[in-house]
């Protein structure tokens, strides 16, 4: 059976170079859900602009198809650009 913690455990291995720590500590992922064999959630960038986005979303779906059960990974990308002054 797929968790929420399995999800999290899977996503702690993506790392933001920039920064040095993993999404999940960054409080990148936002919204997990699992569905049967689905699994999705929200990367939530810094920015809409950020570079690392694609690669963001690539490592992030390798890690959750690793583990068993996975069949689909549906990832939504997003961005807190805060609030506008």
């Amino acid at each position: 059976m797929i968790t929420t913690e399995a999800v999290l455990d899977a996503l702690r291995t993506v790392q933001d170079p920039e920064l040095g720590q993993d999404l999940v500590s960054l409080d990148m992922i936002r919204n997990i859900r699992i569905d049967g064999e689905r699994v999705s959630f929200t990367v939530v960038l810094t920015t809409p602009a950020c570079p690392l986005g694609m690669e963001f979303q690539e490592r992030c779906e390798e890690a959750v198809r690793r583990l068993p059960g996975v069949r689909d990974v549906v990832i939504t990308m997003g961005a807190d650009v805060g609030p506008v002054a």
